[in-house]
């Protein structure tokens, strides 16, 4: 498998350190980071005061945790299918082997996902919620993944909000509705995922 970095990423992907126009504060803004990052006005409150909502825990969990041990697990079923069926080809065919190499690498997503979600269950018990401030901008990495030479190579997109030396994975529709300014992030301190955000004004 080979992977290879993309050189056509946007101008604002690659470089962090222009500034951006001056921002203006508007309500819709607000409304937006928030349906991004699906937190509301008690939550926010709550991570002002260093800690997750109730309904943030319960959310984080049903959304990212109980979708992460579900993947994993067919991740676990579909690999040993691929065992199965390579068993059924012949271990002596050069087909059974690839298959097997495709077993593996599901095999190693499943268990990925399954350190995912242990994770941010630990993080979603203890309820903590860590914060930092200042100019933050949007970057995105394009991986592309080649499996076999003859195979066209497939792009891997990872979006990112970065505030200083510091970067946060978010999803790409976190990552649209950004405007590059001066922001509070709250996060979770063990896996850096971004549950709530607001614009701050220069004196706040």
């Amino acid at each position: 498998m080979g992977i290879s970095f993309a050189d056509s990423i946007p101008a604002i992907a690659r470089d962090n350190s222009a500034v951006p126009a001056e921002y203006v504060d508007l309500p819709i803004y607000h409304e937006e980071l928030a349906g991004a990052l699906g937190f509301n006005e008690a939550d926010l409150e709550a991570n002002r005061a260093g800690r997750l909502s109730a309904s943030q825990r319960a959310s984080w969990f049903r959304q990212h945790v109980y979708r992460a041990v579900g993947s994993a697990a067919v991740c676990l079923l579909l690999a040993a299918g691929c065992v199965a069926l390579a068993f059924a080809i012949g271990i002596g065919y050069q087909l059974a082997w690839a298959v097997l190499i495709l077993a593996a690498l599901i095999l190693f997503l499943g268990g990925y996902m399954a350190v995912v979600a242990f994770n941010l269950s630990q993080d979603l018990t203890a309820g903590v919620v860590s914060s930092v401030e200042g100019l933050v901008q949007p970057s995105v990495q394009v991986i592309n993944m080649r499996t076999v030479s003859y195979v066209p190579a497939m792009p891997l997109w990872t979006f990112y909000w970065v505030v200083g030396d510091q970067r946060f994975w978010v999803s790409g529709k976190a990552y649209g509705v950004l405007t590059p300014a001066r922001h509070r992030l709250y996060f979770l301190p063990l896996t850096r995922r971004v549950v709530a955000a607001e614009p701050i004004g220069s004196g706040q």
